[in-house]
């Protein structure tokens, strides 16, 4: 199956999802997006630069050093698999790839939507975008 028919598929399960991206943050390409509405797949590319800025950016790798560094084990590697960022009437979830690590799948949902249960669907859709790539 394609990666845009997945993540129509995963924008159907995800409750007040509008939109939804994967991306491989070496390149900064979006590799595969699906909306609702035209007005939702504007915002795509965007928050795909975001994304990529958000996970490579000095920020996140720096409080990932200073989690390392407090680690009793310094074999274990954290880095984030997932953020959330609320804005005035949005939620965007981003979540890493774990078999791919550069590669992201985001989701914009309606902010009045529950929150746990938007992580959890999806979460659920990180397999079958696996297998669509």
């Amino acid at each position: 199956m394609s990666i845009e028919k997945v993540l129509a598929a995963a924008i159907e399960a995800v409750p007040g999802c509008l939109a939804a991206g994967y991306i491989d943050m070496e390149t900064g390409m979006l590799l595969g997006t699906s909306a609702i509405e035209q007005d939702n797949a504007s915002s795509l590319k965007s928050s795909a630069l975001a994304a990529t800025n958000l996970f490579q950016g000095s920020g996140i790798a720096a409080f990932e050093k200073l989690l390392r560094s407090d680690e009793a084990d310094q074999t274990i590697i954290s880095v984030f698999g997932e953020v959330a960022v609320f804005s005035d009437d949005r939620v965007f979830i981003f979540l890493r790839m774990q078999e791919l690590s550069d590669h992201v799948i985001f989701f914009i949902c309606q902010d009045r939507t529950n929150i746990e249960l938007m992580l959890a669907k999806s979460h659920l859709s990180l397999g079958p975008v696996a297998a669509a790539i």
